[in-house]
């Protein structure tokens, strides 16, 4: 119990960032009339900030379910990177056990873990649990805020999920890694404006495969 506790202590930093942004997620979605419940299953469930942001973007969109799928998952890309970086800790672990770590690793976690020597399982446990309830909770408090908000406030989730992936991108880079991905972030911009919606959401995929491909390299340093 603790090491458990001291993980979740670990966490209080991403704690209280995820909660502002967590109720954002959720008031942002239920002003694009999905359910409080399916919002709060969702974060618990696929518990990724900037799939969420863009799954709620097209939503509030219309688009295809196919095309919100194809967005989520490259989005999602650079997860696969942080996985196998993250085996050099999970890997002394039972299976069971890499299976429950692997469902909480987020940027964050993923950060905080890199830059420690490796703890026991309770600490890691109590780490990504302190994030994953935190996520669920803001996400629930943000669905009863979320329908006192003016609709006109929904203008801002496109923008509001590229800062979220900018800054989560960010926070795993360093020195010209990171000053690579704020570039590519700004061209990407500035090239992609006259599209409206549709060059950000390309913007987006864009600074996800950037984050991807720059992964490796850090992780193998």
């Amino acid at each position: 119990m603790g090491d458990f506790c001291r993980g979740a202590g670990r966490a209080v930093g991403v704690v209280l960032g995820f909660l502002p942004i967590a109720m954002s997620l959720g008031a942002i979605a239920v002003q694009v009339q999905l359910s409080p419940w399916a919002t709060v299953f969702m974060s618990a469930w696929l518990y990724a900030g900037a799939s969420q942001f863009a799954l709620v973007e097209a939503a509030r969109q219309q688009l295809p379910w196919l095309s919100i799928l194809i967005t989520v998952l490259i989005i999602n890309l650079r997860h696969v990177a942080m996985s196998l970086s993250a085996q050099a800790i999970y890997g002394r672990f039972s299976t069971w056990q890499q299976w429950v770590l692997a469902a909480g690793l987020v940027d964050e976690t993923f950060a905080l873990e890199m830059t420690e020597t490796p703890q026991p399982f309770a600490y890691y446990l109590g780490m990504h649990g302190a994030c994953w309830s935190a996520w669920i909770v803001g996400t629930a408090l943000g669905c009863q805020v979320g329908m006192l908000l003016p609709e006109r406030w929904l203008a801002f989730a496109l923008p509001a999920l590229f800062l979220c992936l900018c800054v989560e991108t960010a926070r795993l880079q360093r020195g010209r890694d990171m000053a690579a991905i704020v570039a590519i972030a700004l061209t990407l911009v500035l090239l992609l404006r006259p599209l409206g919606s549709t060059g950000i959401l390309m913007a987006i995929i864009g600074v996800a495969i950037a984050a991807t491909a720059w992964l490796p390299t850090k992780s193998s340093t």
